[in-house]
């Protein structure tokens, strides 16, 4: 059975202040590395692959976690795009208007729709399903965007669409099963 073990990358300075991030490539604290040094220590680290968004706090959180790793860059496993968002604070915005956002349901100007990132998150894990069949262990360190992305699409029940740093979601061939069962209802539907 493969295992892909997703977590969100650790606290940045723009996290801490209540910034949207987005796609700024900013650094994780020197807290945060402590933390996700310690949070992760007794984490089981044979993975067979590695993945990693291109930006420097998931690279900079899995140095924490497995200091030394060579992983594989992908840029599905981006950030949303948050267009106009981008470097707001997020107290400046309405609560009913980011519960909306969250949920997927409001797009800020010039940002990445709910449906796009969606696409690019499905088709990365269709892509690892494909691609491994010999019960591999794949860590995929990850953003937020991409984390309410697959609590969408692949989790049958979540307390919360958002994801804590550090916090990890573990997809297994149940998960996939259930996604492929939404894609074939649906298609049935047309």
């Amino acid at each position: 059975m493969l295992n892909l073990m997703f977590i969100r990358h650790a606290q940045t300075e723009l996290n801490k202040e209540g910034i949207f991030a987005g796609r700024t490539d900013c650094s994780i604290t020197k807290e945060a590395f402590e933390e996700a040094r310690e949070v992760f220590r007794d984490i089981e680290k044979n993975f067979d692959y590695i993945y990693c968004s291109p930006l420097k706090r998931t690279k900079q959180t899995l140095d924490a976690i497995l200091p030394n790793s060579m992983p594989i860059i992908d840029e599905r496993i981006i950030e949303i795009s948050i267009g106009e968002w981008e470097g707001k604070k997020k107290a400046a915005f309405d609560k009913n208007l980011l519960a909306l956002y969250r949920a997927g349901q409001y797009t800020p100007p010039g940002a990445e729709t709910t449906s796009q990132v969606d696409r690019r998150v499905c088709e990365f894990i269709e892509s690892l399903f494909d691609k491994y069949k010999n019960n591999e262990r794949i860590l995929i360190i990850t953003h937020n965007g991409v984390m309410r992305s697959i609590k969408r699409n692949f989790v049958k029940e979540y307390d919360d669409i958002m994801s804590k740093n550090l916090g990890h979601i573990l997809l297994t061939d149940e998960n996939y099963q259930y996604y492929l069962e939404k894609i074939k209802d649906k298609e049935d539907t047309r």
